[in-house]
């Protein structure tokens, strides 16, 4: 039994996390189309610096380095994980795993100090 109930656990976490994920990022942009439509209903018009300003998401300079240290810090943790599973046979899968957000982290912090940034508004 616990065969199939730690894979299912772990997959259903997985999805749980990726559509609370989307579901909040439309729940933001649903609340920003509000109120700029209120605006409009109020007073008939609305600046469009203060549209493309709202609209436009407020990313800082340092959003892909802080992205690639929460992603790298993600491949530590399964790696930890491996190392603390008793079984030998485990340290294979989980290195696997830590691949992807590991090599992804990697990428946002080269996008940190390799890329042009544009200012932000």
């Amino acid at each position: 039994m616990e065969d199939i109930m730690v894979p299912f656990f772990v997959f259903t976490a997985l999805a749980i996390i990726l559509v609370s994920a989307f579901f909040f990022s439309y729940r933001k942009r649903r609340i920003v189309y509000d109120a700029i439509k209120v605006a409009i209903e109020k007073t008939g018009t609305v600046d469009a610096a203060l549209v493309e300003a709202i609209i436009r998401d407020k990313v800082g300079p340092n959003a892909d380095l802080r992205k690639g240290i929460i992603l790298i810090a993600t491949a530590a943790a399964f790696v930890a994980l491996g190392y603390s599973i008793d079984d030998q046979e485990a340290i294979g899968p989980l290195l696997g795993v830590a691949s992807f957000p590991g090599f992804i982290g990697l990428a946002y912090i080269a996008f940190h100090f390799f890329a042009p940034r544009e200012p932000v508004v």
